[in-house]
This record gives C-alpha cells, structure tokens and sequence, in this order.
C-alpha cells in the first residue's frame, strides 16, 4: 500500500474555540503576573539564553553569569558527568563544562534546569510524577523524530527543548489554582480531552499559558510555536510543529497502547515524515532507551514501565485496519483539527 494517502481535507477551528483562544490572552497575562508573586524570575537562566542568542558568545561570560546560580550550574556539571557523555575523566570546572557542552547542548541545559526544575519544584507533589512522565517522554520522542526526520536530523536538541517545555502551563496551572486544576489533571487523555475541559473551566487551556509564558521569556518563537501548537495537526506546518505532535501522539501511546491516538500518530509519520510502522516500532525502542539517560540527567524515577511488546502490537494491527479503511483514518484527522 502506498502509505501516502489522499490530501486531508481543509478543516476549520469553530469559532468558538478560535474566540477562545483569541480572548485568552488577557485573562493568561494576568495569570502570569500572580506567578511572579510566587516565583522569583529566572534571571540567571534567562541571561544566559540572551548571551547564547549570538552564535560567537563569550564561554567566560558565560561562566561567570552561572556563578551567581550555584544549583544550575551544579545541574549542568552533573551533566557533563553523566552517562549520557560517557567521559572517561570527570569534568570539574564550570568554565570547561561549559566549553565542552557548546551553544546548543548549553542552552538546552539552561532550558531544562533553570527554567523547567523551578516549576517543577513548585507545583503540587500529586503533578511532579506524571509531569515528568509526559515532559520527558515527549522530550526524548521529539528528539527521536527530529534525528529520524530530514529536516531537524542536526537539530535534535531543539526538538528536545520543545517536548520538555510543552505541558509547562499545565504546571503554571496547577500552582495558582490548584483544588481547580489537580482534579481536571486526572484526565487521562491529555489530547484532546484535558485541553476541552481546560477550556471549559478557565476559558483558555495549558497551550495558551505555555506560549504566553514562553513568549514573557523571550524564547525563540519556532519553539513557542510548536509549544503552542503540540496538540493540533495541520496538513502545512513547520518541521518543529509536526515532530513536537507526533512526540504527543507517541507518548498518549507509550503509556498506553490500547489508546485511540495509534491510528492519529501512525498518520502523522506517514504523511510528515515518511515513516511506517516499522520506524514506529524503531521510534519507540530508541524513546524508551532516550528516557532512561533524560532520567538519569534530571534525577528523576518514573513510575511504571512502557510495554513494547503491546506498542509493537498494536500498531502493526492498527496499522492493517487504517488500510482496509482510509476515511477513518482521515476521520481521526479531522477530529484532532476540528476539536482543537
């Protein structure tokens, strides 16, 4: 069968959900201005996203500029150090960590520890276990897709980034209104589902307050856009967008193989990437492996363990099913468009 299928069809968003987001924006800002009530900014994380923003930056400044935030630069020499690198001679000295990790590696640890760990840290204890077990295992499948992909096979840190910081409003969320928030959390869909419900209570959803904030932080907008957009399938999107969703798509899947989002993500590899089902199953076994080393750097230990075997199974039955019946997998397509 030729994987590519017919041309989706053109869907728009109800003006509903379009006024919603619109509307959003002054209601999220507020939000926001009563976390800096709780939070202290991030300045030193933030420098140094400022002084990496040009490709020729001064690694001494650098240093230096982590010298006034002794745990984020304690997180980025544990990372130098672990396994992940594989040294074979401890790295000791801040200025060489951050000469050996580079621009990119560089901010994405800055992202990780010194922006992502300060919300962690914050949020209600029942929110850490399963926002860690979404963020990383999207991180470490946006990465996966991002090196399988031709476009951001050079660029995988980037993709990484942008899965760890997806669900960061729902953190946002979950510290300034938490009795709300924690019970709508339960959801287990957190694809569709959650985001109607958000919605449904608050006017606006975790996407909107994670681009809001990503946006106050000045962040690169590829980034706050597949962010904003990590839950919605577009047949023109940029590169970013479609791996940061296929990486949602597999982790609803990862944890839960029986799960109706397997025909969604299999459609998104077929049409964005060219994958089947073959290079799903690959896709899976390499996010598996990537989780264990994320795991590691961020001193984290997630509950349950991911079932290949049942992943493996099926998609490969899925798989059989969506090409005796193309329309439904368009179907699907549609609904993700449709809904969100």
């Amino acid at each position: 069968m030729n994987p590519e299928l017919v041309n989706t069809p053109s869907v728009s968003v109800p003006p509903a959900v379009a006024g919603t987001r619109e509307d959003g924006f002054q209601a999220v800002d507020a939000l926001l201005s009563r976390l800096d009530k709780l939070h202290s900014s991030p300045v030193v994380a933030l420098q140094v996203m400022e002084l990496t923003k040009d490709p020729d930056f001064e690694m001494s400044d650098v240093a230096r500029c982590l010298d006034n935030d002794p745990a984020l630069a304690a997180s980025i020499l544990r990372l130098v150090n672990s396994s992940y690198y594989g040294l074979s001679q401890p790295v000791t000295s801040l200025p060489h960590a951050v000469t050996y990790l580079g621009r990119g590696p560089l901010r994405l640890a800055v992202l990780s520890f010194g922006l992502v760990k300060t919300f962690v840290t914050g949020a209600p204890a029942q929110l850490h276990q399963m926002y860690w077990k979404r963020s990383l295992t999207m991180a470490s499948a946006a990465r996966k897709c991002a090196e399988m992909s031709d476009d951001l096979a050079s660029h995988p840190d980037s993709a990484f980034a942008a899965g760890l910081l997806a669900d960061l409003g729902m953190l946002v969320l979950a510290q300034l209104e938490t009795e709300r928030y924690l019970e709508l959390a339960e959801e287990p869909d957190h694809t569709i589902q959650l985001v109607k419900k958000e919605r449904e209570e608050f006017g606006f959803d975790h996407l909107l307050v994670g681009q809001r904030l990503l946006l106050k932080w000045d962040l690169p907008s590829p980034l706050i856009e597949a962010v904003a957009s990590h839950h919605t399938y577009l047949p023109i999107s940029p590169s970013l967008n479609h791996i940061l969703l296929a990486a949602n798509l597999l982790t609803e899947v990862l944890w839960n193989p029986a799960s109706d989002y397997m025909p969604l993500l299999q459609q998104v590899l077929i049409r964005r990437m060219g994958l089947g089902v073959d290079d799903l199953i690959t896709l899976a076994l390499a996010t598996q492996t990537a989780m264990a080393e994320s795991m590691e750097i961020f001193g984290v230990r997630l509950d349950g363990e991911i079932d290949l075997e049942a992943v493996e199974q099926q998609a490969r039955e899925q798989f059989e099913q969506a090409a005796l019946d193309s329309e439904d997998y368009l179907g699907g397509l549609e609904t993700l468009v449709t809904v969100l």
